[in-house]
This record gives structure tokens, sequence and C-alpha cells, in this order.
């Protein structure tokens, strides 16, 4: 029995020996080896907690542009954007800007920062929401 536990217990400190160990940045958050930044969707809700875009902007249909890093969506027509939740999709690690989702003014274009899971990559991103006419 004996034995057996003490097997165990090698295995078990072998196995934590292999795991990576990675830091953590101010905020709490890993700070990994991932260079990716980008964001790859967008999304904005009303006060309803309601999707307002006609469309949800994403990198494949061409309303985000990565190169540029510019964001361009369409509001429902008559959507309020004085007070909207502005949401994105990122890849593994990455930081938002100041933060979304949280109610914002987007009557102007808006400017978000993403940092990648590195820390060492950062891409300023600008997001232009019209109302639909």
């Amino acid at each position: 029995m004996k034995t057996k536990i003490t097997l165990f217990i090698f295995a078990l400190a072998g196995f934590m020996a292999s795991c990576n160990d990675y830091p953590i940045d101010d905020n709490g958050l890993l700070i990994s080896d991932k260079t990716k930044c980008y964001m790859s969707s967008f999304n904005l809700l009303g006060t309803d907690h309601q999707n307002v875009l006609v469309k949800t902007p994403t990198v494949s249909n061409g309303l985000i542009d990565t190169v540029a890093c510019t964001v361009t969506a369409v509001a429902k027509f008559g959507t309020n954007l004085q007070k909207v939740k502005p949401y994105c999709g990122v890849t593994d690690d990455i930081t938002v800007h100041p933060g979304m989702g949280k109610w914002v003014d987007f009557t102007e274009p808006k400017e978000y920062t993403l940092v990648s899971g590195n820390r060492q990559i950062k891409k300023k991103y600008t997001i232009t929401v019209t109302v639909q006419q």
C-alpha cells in the first residue's frame, strides 16, 4: 500500500511540474505567449438588451478590417445610440481597453485598444456606428 501511495505522489508531482506556469497581470488575467491581436466580431445591445445591429460585423463579412483596425456597423432605424452596450469577439487572452459591456454613447466613433495575450502587441480599433435610414 505504501508503494502505491508513493508512486501516486511521484506521478502527481511529475504531472504538476510539467504544467506551464504563466504569470498574471495587474487585473488578475493570464499573460500567455500568444501574439494574435484582432477583433473577430462586434455586437451592440440596446436598453432592452437586444441586438440593435442590422448585420453583425465580422471579419468574414468585411465589416471588420483587421489591417486598418476599423469596425463599421449599422444600427436599426430608431436606435438611440446614446445608450448602448458594445461587445466584441476576440482571440484568446486578449484584453480590451476600455472594457466593453458598459453603457456608452456611440453617436461619435469610439476607440478601443486590444492588447495581445503576451501583452506586447497593441492595436487601436475605431468603431463607427450609424443608424439605418
